[in-house]
């Protein structure tokens, strides 16, 4: 039986929340490794320090919630603030898991020029805004043009996939600019052996390499062809806990009102994908007719050949 979350601000929803928080601090539980073939920065660090790292910052959430219902801030101010809030709980995020370090680094709390932040930061209303309305205001306040579903009949592990999103999306990003503040990767690697934040094998000099390579062909990739791939799909790639590891979905999610904000390169990749559409099919058919006209006329070739051959072989036959 599906169970839905609530519509309105009750008892009921302050039950629903405290259950989610709870369900979602046991899944912590379970195998925190990325079983999808993207590279995660989160990927670099031992499955005990992902798991402190993901409890952290879902007591950042529990905190922001209760925050936001002291400061009675209503739907509007959410919508107004909710950049600043997403910045203001990451640069919480790093300064917790720094204090907790041997080695501190003089670090930069958030690197705006990096593409990867600029990415993130596009996306903030769709990886916190929404989960918080759900949390503090109920189903009944999202706006009804926004998932393809009754908001009345909103699925409970609708807004579960939603919380588990936003923590690993806010982890990646915590220790993707801890690392981007290192100048070298010889000092990455010294960090990580210190703090004994991922296994040897992992701090490698060699492996490191790898590991930053991969991020940024991947960053590249998804700035130039999955962002505004996914914007003209309307989709969302959501990142989600199971029982076997961490692995993401697709959900649908109007995204129309994101188009302006493409670059032209992002414009130009868009424009690909509809000639693609439309070009593709066309060019299918055509290979199909020509592959069909082609055995076609090789058929009646080879089978005048053949009665040819035969009635050769029948009139020499006959003159013997």
């Amino acid at each position: 039986m599906t169970k839905y979350w609530p519509n309105r601000q009750s008892i009921n929803l302050n039950i629903a929340v405290a259950n989610l928080f709870v369900q979602t601090y046991q899944r912590f539980s379970c195998k925190l490794l990325n079983k999808t073939p993207i590279n995660l920065p989160i990927d670099i660090l031992d499955n005990y320090i992902r798991k402190e790292l993901f409890i952290d910052i879902l007591i950042e959430l529990e905190i922001l919630i209760i925050d936001i219902i002291e400061l009675n801030l209503d739907i509007k101010n959410i919508k107004i603030l909710n950049h600043k809030i997403l910045y203001d709980i990451i640069n919480k995020a790093i300064k917790n898991f720094v204090h907790k370090l041997k080695y501190q680094n003089n670090y930069n709390l958030i690197n705006h020029k990096s593409s990867y932040n600029k990415l993130l930061f596009n996306e903030h209303k769709l990886l916190i805004q929404n989960l918080l309305i759900y949390l503090i205001f109920g189903a009944n306040a999202i706006d009804k043009k926004t998932f393809q579903f009754y908001r009345l009949k909103t699925p409970f592990n609708h807004v579960k996939l939603l919380l588990e999103n936003a923590i690993i999306q806010i982890s990646n990003i915590v220790i993707f600019n801890l690392l981007d503040n290192f100048p070298s990767i010889e000092t990455i690697s010294e960090f990580l052996i210190i703090n004994n934040l991922c296994n040897y094998n992992n701090a490698s000099i060699r492996s490191i390499s790898h590991f930053r390579n991969n991020l940024v062909s991947y960053n590249w990739a998804n700035r130039y062809i999955y962002y505004p791939q996914n914007i003209y799909c309307c989709r969302y790639k959501i990142w989600l806990l199971s029982s076997k590891g961490i692995f993401y979905k697709y959900i649908y999610i109007n995204r129309s009102h994101e188009y302006l904000k493409l670059s032209k390169i992002q414009l130009c990749l868009i424009l690909y994908l509809e000639l693609q559409d439309f070009i593709i099919p066309k060019i299918n058919s055509l290979i199909i007719i020509l592959g069909k006209f082609i055995v076609y006329i090789s058929i009646e070739i080879i089978g005048k050949g053949f009665r040819l051959c035969f009635k050769n072989i029948i009139q020499k036959i006959n003159q013997n």
